[in-house]
């Protein structure tokens, strides 16, 4: 049986155009000889190919999940639009209690979210239909903004102000995402959304989208907006309900935990609610005592590294602290359930380190290098550090990123040569390869390009496909029987 290294290069996606295509800027003898000797292809990572709206970007969470399930997946943003229809609003039993609560206490229904219509964290539309159907109940409601950013433009925050404004709809506070999602445990961050909307600290405006255009003038763009209150005493109190609308449980754990379980919290002071109705629309943690609206049909049953698994062949997943749910929770179909023989290996760093990414992709790599010594079955490492600094550094820190990564490549392959390993490489989603829009300017949304996969052995031939082949076209590689979840998505070997 052949031994697999699949590395994940997230944010690489095909582009022939050379304008603001950091890959193509950058120097990378490894990738260009890999591309010259090997066979690749091009691989759907975007839509209705991953279970997505048409034309809708991919990400790392959907990507790593649709690898590994090796079939097309209906999408959180699907499900969310489906719930939002009014026969579901109206009969499900947890919003009419909070209905009911917020009737009882003339209390205040907060709807907090990220508002934009990028569709991998949130949906705004889905905030404005459940705005409206609360407010046809004839109680308070508000919208906690949370600004975008990253998944849509930079600048795009008046347009979804101007959303609300035009349903009617009072938003009574708003701030950035990097201080509302914050995943990173840099409750810093954290303290500064919790004193907004929890003890009402923040600037004091009457014209939004004036203090926004402001905050443009000083280059303080969507992501890192600051604590804005528009309605002041609306922060959140005793006997309100609230509805978090965003739909990933990484960027909603820190803020959650303390609004609803403070006492989980020692990072900052925080102050207990009493008689509140917190509700989800979908699970973030057990530690979280919050009603979860929508339950998802899933069956993780036949991942790739759960089959792998239940076969008694070892395993590897490897990725740094920022990455290491992708590798494990979603592409093991998003359970917890340890797997017999896979071993999990964390680069743990301080983040705050100068060239964390740098640092991190040398760890990554010498871990990869162990894990082929020690005869692993099948290996994972996500590789992502272009993909992470492009959303937070310059075009031209990317470009060295992506050197730097080819040169982190060029040693695993090396390896993976002596170790007689079959070393396949691919992306989750676009992004590094268009980084400039058409005026020059640096961006740092995803891409609906395809993304390319390559298989380091001369001797075969490929089709074109989706992310959803790779598992199939890994089994059929190692000669191992195709489960049938997944025989709808053929092998791309051609001539095997």
């Amino acid at each position: 049986m052949k031994k697999i290294l699949t590395l994940v290069l997230d944010g690489f996606g095909l582009n022939d155009e050379a304008f603001g295509n950091a890959i193509k800027e950058a120097k990378t003898p490894t990738l260009d000889r890999i591309f010259e000797e090997y066979p690749s292809s091009s691989l759907f990572a975007s839509g209705k190919y991953l279970g997505l709206p048409e034309n809708m970007p991919g990400n790392k969470s959907v990507g790593y999940e649709s690898i590994a399930l090796g079939r097309v997946l209906k999408q959180r943003s699907t499900f969310a639009k489906e719930f939002t229809t009014i026969d579901s609003l109206e009969t499900n039993p947890s919003i009419k209690d909070a209905i009911a609560h917020v009737k009882k206490h003339k209390s205040t229904f907060h709807l907090i979210g990220l508002m934009s219509d990028g569709l991998i964290n949130s949906n705004i539309k889905d905030t404005i239909k459940i705005a409206k159907f609360l407010e046809s109940k004839d109680i308070d409601v508000v919208v906690d903004f949370i600004s975008d950013g990253v998944d849509v433009p930079k600048k795009s925050a008046i347009k979804y102000v101007e959303m609300l404004e035009e349903n009617e709809i009072k938003i009574a506070s708003l701030c950035g995402r990097y201080y509302a999602m914050d995943d990173s445990k840099r409750y810093d961050r954290t303290k500064i959304y919790y004193d907004l909307i929890r003890n009402g600290v923040g600037l004091k405006v009457k014209e939004l989208k004036l203090a926004i255009k402001n905050c443009y003038i000083r280059d303080i763009l969507d992501q890192h907006l600051p604590p804005i209150i528009v309605m002041p005493d609306k922060n959140i109190k005793d006997n309100d309900a609230l509805l978090w609308m965003n739909y990933e449980k990484d960027n909603s754990y820190q803020t959650l935990v303390s609004l609803i379980n403070p006492e989980e919290i020692r990072e900052f002071s925080t102050r207990k609610l009493t008689s509140i109705k917190p509700l989800l629309l979908y699970p973030v943690d057990p530690k979280i005592n919050a009603t979860v609206l929508i339950v998802e049909e899933s069956d993780p049953s036949n991942s790739l590294g759960l089959y792998l698994g239940s076969l008694g062949l070892t395993q590897a997943r490897i990725a740094d602290e920022e990455n290491y749910d992708f590798v494990t929770f979603y592409f093991n179909g998003k359970i917890t359930k340890k797997i017999l023989k896979c071993n999990t290996l964390r680069i743990d760093l301080k983040r705050k380190e100068k060239d964390y990414e740098k640092i991190a992709s040398v760890q990554i790599t010498k871990e990869v290098i162990k894990a082929m010594e020690r005869d692993t079955d099948f290996i994972l490492a996500s590789l992502s550090a272009a993909d992470d600094i492009s959303k937070k550094e310059s075009y031209e820190k990317t470009i060295d990123m992506i050197e730097f990564l080819d040169e982190c490549l060029k040693r695993i392959i090396e390896s993976a040569e002596l170790n007689f390993y079959t070393v396949i490489i691919t992306s989750t989603h676009g992004n590094v390869e268009s980084l400039l829009d058409s005026e020059g300017n640096k961006t740092s949304a995803n891409t609906n390009n395809n993304v390319p996969f390559i298989i380091m052995d001369k001797n075969l031939k490929l089709f074109d496909g989706a992310l959803c082949n790779i598992a199939p076209t890994i089994l059929d590689y190692m000669d191992i029987k195709i489960p049938e979840s997944m025989q709808k998505n053929r092998s791309l070997i051609k001539n095997k």
